[in-house]
């Protein structure tokens, strides 16, 4: 495994396969995935036979621990002071050692009760995952301090206790802010497209299976005119082949959710493919009719184009979807999903895949449904960095007017983050229903700022046509002693040949 390699000799490309192979280990399925991508970066992998000593009870500890495979035994000194009382086995899974965090005493002995394979990380690197991944690490780490007092409660309880971590609460402004809450439209209205697909499958639904529309009682409650999620699945999937498989129909049906055509009864879930109940927009006050016939023939008819319509739009309209789920919410198929579409980003295009990676983890979906809008001004702090997934926005710079104009796949805002500085313009949403890709201040000083601040772009005509990165070398000097030097990297060269024959000068 890459994890041979020292972390600082890694490449993106073990990276991937360092992350590729933990995400499947069974041991680490309750590891959520940004904290797998960061024991990418920090962790070494140990190999140990039966009987090996980790560390004893009173050692200053160097390393957290995360058992990959095999049992150890946490043990405290025997009253006596002779040899060791067992306490508990540790299996695959397990995590202990977070002591170092505070620089106080191991509360437990360690051994090797099989052989064991383990990932170690190391204290200067484990105080910075902590600080990245507190919520993550919550319910992973072994408190070695809560078992050993459940033997001695007079023991000091010298390592961190998890427990004390607060669970990642969901906060009440978050569940009515419809960008950052899947089961929310993103639109004030529905688009006549949506509106019309939902017309024609709701008309179709009412002539073929009208049993399949009607009022549920659920927990004492009576929920009108609602389908349940998984019948409407199922009925899609069997309305044209076209549709191939269950997670292409809940997308389908997630697209017609994300405007308002259909919502969860109580509007608490996106579109799942589960014994939820979900109803057509204004089916709850009105009284259901059979469709004429005339109807029922006109909306047959126009099926197989809404189905292909919505067979086209289903994939932005989960991606959409995921983006917009708390960030701990998201699992490793949402983050592979979100990693997929940011390949093809342009504003990223001189990332590395880990970096990229990690974006997917952090990323928040931004939408605003009309024209006009100011999203920050000339002088403001900036709070965000920005990458324009749908429409448009103008630049504007006091006394000179519009500079310039963004577009799908630009990116702007991250200037006064890697300066620390005011914004240096106005931008203002050049068209209705724009979307943006969003990172915060603090995951962009975390896993961008670096990387920007040594970036050097050279433009012509608006567009990039050099990219160059500043990267650190080791340099041995005459005294024998090394330096940290720079070079410059070309990472992409874009357009004419002649500004590569300078460059080459």
């Amino acid at each position: 495994m890459k994890l041979g390699h020292r972390p600082i000799d890694r490449t993106s490309d073990d990276l991937d396969i360092i992350f590729s192979k933990l995400k499947d280990i069974k041991a680490f399925e309750k590891f959520h995935p940004l904290l797998i991508q960061q024991l990418c970066y920090y962790s070494y992998f140990e190999n140990l036979e039966k009987g090996v000593t980790l560390f004893r009870t009173g050692d200053l500890g160097a390393n957290w621990f995360a058992i990959l495979s095999g049992n150890v035994d946490v043990c405290v000194p025997s009253e006596n002071g002779k040899g060791h009382t067992l306490i508990c086995s540790l299996e695959a899974g397990a995590a202990f050692g977070e002591s170092i965090l505070y620089d106080t005493p191991r509360n437990a002995t360690i051994i090797t009760s099989s052989s064991v394979m383990l990932l170690r990380v190391e204290q200067k690197d484990f105080k910075i995952l902590w600080e990245r991944n507190k919520q993550y690490l919550h319910g992973v780490i072994t408190s070695l301090s809560q078992l050993t007092n459940t033997l001695d409660p007079k023991r000091r309880a010298s390592e961190f206790d998890p427990s004390l971590i607060p669970q990642v609460a969901t906060n009440k402004l978050l569940k009515d802010d419809p960008t950052r809450n899947p089961a929310l439209p993103i639109v004030p209205n529905t688009s006549v497209r949506i509106q019309h697909a939902a017309y024609v499958l709701r008309t179709c639904i009412l002539s073929k299976a009208p049993q399949m529309i009607r009022d549920r009682k659920y927990h004492l409650k009576i929920h009108r005119s609602c389908l349940v999620a998984s019948e409407m699945v199922d009925w899609l999937i069997h309305q044209s082949p076209i549709v191939h498989s269950r997670s292409q129909a809940v997308d389908m049906w997630q697209a017609l959710l994300e405007e308002g055509a259909i919502a969860h009864v109580s509007q608490e879930h996106y579109f799942k493919d589960k014994y939820l109940f979900y109803r057509f927009s204004g089916d709850e006050d009105r009284t259901l009719i059979r469709p004429s016939n005339v109807e029922q023939n006109q909306c047959e008819q126009q099926l197989a184009d809404v189905i292909l319509t919505l067979a086209q739009v289903g994939p932005d309209a989960m991606l959409r979807m995921i983006l917009r789920k708390p960030r701990h919410q998201r699992t490793i198929d949402d983050l592979e999903i979100i990693y997929d579409q940011l390949l093809h980003v342009k504003a990223l295009s001189h990332l590395s895949s880990l970096v990229k990676r990690e974006l997917a983890g952090v990323l928040i979906f931004e939408a605003h449904p009309f024209k006009g809008k100011v999203l920050f001004t000339q002088g403001d702090q900036g709070k965000f960095w920005y990458i324009i997934l749908k429409g448009s926005v103008q630049c504007i710079v006091y006394g000179k007017g519009i500079v310039e104009t963004f577009h799908q796949g630009d990116d702007f805002g991250k200037l006064s983050l890697v300066n620390n500085s005011p914004r240096i313009a106005t931008i203002v949403l050049n068209e209705d229903n724009t979307h943006f890709l969003r990172v915060d201040k603090d995951d962009f000083n975390r896993i961008l700022r670096d990387v920007e601040a040594n970036t050097v772009k050279l433009r012509e005509f608006g567009k990039d046509v050099l990219l160059l990165e500043k990267v650190p070398i080791n340099v041995k000097t005459a005294h024998g002693t090394y330096q940290v030097c720079y070079k410059d990297v070309l990472l992409r060269a874009l357009r004419y040949s002649s500004t590569l024959n300078e460059f080459n000068k």
